[in-house]
């Protein structure tokens, strides 16, 4: 017996399915389904008269040693930077992603390979619902514990950046003994964790042992030490023979070169270009050229994403709160003001609509916010839809590929980049399964839950002696997989082979599980998912003005934004 539902009936029962069109929270982006991997009339549903039941869509003779799946997501409207925008069944098992299909009863259901759901299966039901991968922060500075739980709190997974503390400057985490209290102090954490060492030194010995012994994800090199040419140098070579990725804050100053010699310095070789527009710092006024180059992979960070009315203005305090400087000293307020320059800021928004610019970080209580970069990429994804119109690549009636552009900015592409997208960065087999699930209506604003390494670590949550999960108040709370040692079984600390090798687990008492970074050498901006554009851009050094492919690139200021006090009070 069959029969016939109509769109929304269907969509009310069994969540959207292929041609459906979901709008984005309040930011005016329409995604529409592309593929609907379930099939009709075999839908996997958990509940009273449904269908996974023993017999049904439940096998009754496979085991978990069988192959039989932990968990399996039904129904889900899966938005990810590789697979595209699709409807389907995520199995998970052994906290990795086993597959994106039709999950059942291999017995009564022709299913996706591997996805056999089981009496050692648990469900996660999420008709209606939409799952993206866990964010990756590229650039936090880790001056405070708190910053950790808030991004638990926006849909963040990974975090991988600098800093021990509360300390005067929290830009890396320099020398071993300081990585080792950062990798032990992460064992409870449910984040995927890395720490930069301090690469600011023109000798490799001095700097190699953060790597080797230490358990440094990677170098930082930051002008606030000197940004110099034998200190890229240095790096470089350490780079290349031990497969990390370096990242510079450039020279603002200009003091030990100009954007060529430091482009000079770098020599061919990859290097993830933080600050990117300038703004938070890096050769002044054309550091925003490194967009124009194949072996530099350009990250821009979130406080002056989108440019709006405030960005300039609040850039200016900040950065002198930041960096220590005075309003009444001339020089201090010409270091700024050759930095915090309104025209490259308004570019920036171009080049990430333009894809040129690759992953945006958050550059955390160092001017940049904790946990919004997702949030910031999405604003601007809206902003720029109304001021540039619809990409080309976007078919008519959806923005599925602006989407996923800006989605893969603080996904796919900062996994890459680490050398860690063999881990994390999308829903594809293999990986960890870090996944955040959301409510369309508060899409990237409110996660309702988050599962880490196949475990739920995180969510909103009803009043605990409440009779239902939902009685208020609801919010979020951590969950068993936040507890024990759970966190340290469900996620990674990411460091080099060469510190495995040396064995770094046997210095430490307690810590995450140890990943080593890798591929970090071959890549280059080609590799960027859907951000690898390489436009020629120009910066006229008297005006600001920025010329991208011989057309001015600016944008007015946004008045309003998208995800802002509709879902928060401040």
């Amino acid at each position: 017996m069959s029969m016939k539902l109509s769109r929304p009936e269907y969509a009310v029962q069994y969540g959207p399915t292929k041609g459906d069109k979901i709008h984005l929270a309040d930011t005016g982006l329409v995604v529409e389904i592309e593929h609907d991997f379930t099939t009709y009339g075999d839908e996997m549903v958990f509940g009273g008269g449904k269908t996974i039941r023993d017999g049904m869509g439940q096998a009754s003779k496979w085991k978990s040693r069988d192959g039989a799946l932990d968990l399996v997501v039904t129904n889900a409207v899966i938005i990810d930077p590789v697979l595209g925008v699709v409807k389907g069944d995520i199995g998970i098992k052994d906290g990795k992603i086993v597959g994106v299909g039709k999950a059942g009863n291999p017995d009564t259901m022709d299913i996706t390979p591997g996805l056999i759901v089981a009496p050692a299966t648990d469900i996660l039901s999420v008709e209606g619902m939409i799952v993206t991968p866990g964010f990756l922060d590229i650039h936090p500075h880790f001056d405070s514990v708190q910053q950790l739980y808030e991004y638990q709190n926006a849909g963040f997974t990974t975090v991988i950046g600098g800093g021990s503390g509360p300390k005067t400057v929290g830009i890396e985490c320099p020398g071993a003994f300081n990585l080792h209290r950062m990798l032990e102090a992460m064992a409870d954490i449910p984040l995927n964790f890395g720490n930069f060492g301090k690469g600011n030194a023109s000798t490799k010995g001095a700097i190699e042992e953060q790597i080797v012994l230490g358990g440094a994800t990677g170098l930082k090199i930051h002008e606030d030490w000197s940004s110099s040419p034998a200190a890229i140098e240095a790096c470089m070579e350490l780079a290349d023979e031990y497969d990390f990725q370096v990242q510079i804050h450039a020279d603002t100053l200009n003091e030990t070169g100009y954007y060529e010699d430091t482009m000079a310095a770098i020599n061919g070789r990859v290097m993830h270009i933080y600050h990117a527009e300038g703004a938070g710092g890096g050769n002044a006024p054309d550091i925003m050229r490194c967009v124009m180059e194949p072996n530099c992979l350009p990250s821009s960070t979130n406080p002056t994403n989108p440019f709006s009315i405030n960005t300039y203005d609040e850039e200016i305090d900040m950065l002198i709160t930041c960096h220590n400087l005075n309003k009444a000293v001339p020089t201090d307020m010409a270091f700024i003001q050759g930095r915090a320059r309104a025209e490259t800021m308004r570019a920036e928004d171009v080049l990430h609509d333009l894809g040129a610019i690759s992953m945006i970080g958050s550059d955390s209580q160092g001017v940049g916010r904790a946990a919004e970069s997702a949030q910031r990429a999405f604003q601007l994804a809206a902003v720029s839809k109304q001021r540039f119109g619809k990409l080309p690549e976007d078919a008519p009636g959806n923005d599925n590929f602006r989407v996923r552009r800006y989605l893969s900015k603080v996904t796919i592409n900062p996994a890459i980049t680490f050398g860690v997208d063999s881990y994390v960065g999308s829903i594809t087999p293999g990986k960890l399964a870090d996944l955040v699930f959301w409510l369309p209506k508060f899409f990237i604003a409110k996660p309702e839950l988050t599962v880490k390494g196949g475990f739920i670590t995180h969510g909103a949550m009803g009043d605990p002696a409440g009779s239902l999960m939902t009685g208020q108040p609801l919010k979020y709370r951590p969950q068993y997989g936040a507890l024990g040692a759970n966190p340290g079984r469900l996620s990674y600390s990411f460091v080099t082979q060469a510190a495995l090798d040396a064995g770094l687990h046997n210095r430490l008492r307690s810590h995450q599980t140890l990943m080593p970074v890798k591929n970090t050498r071959t890549i280059s901006k080609r590799d960027m998912y859907l951000n690898n554009s390489m436009p020629d851009v120009e910066i006229d050094p008297e005006t600001y003005n920025v010329y991208v492919d011989g057309r001015r690139a600016t944008v007015k200021p946004a008045r309003t934004l998208p995800l802002t006090q509709l879902f928060y009070f401040r």
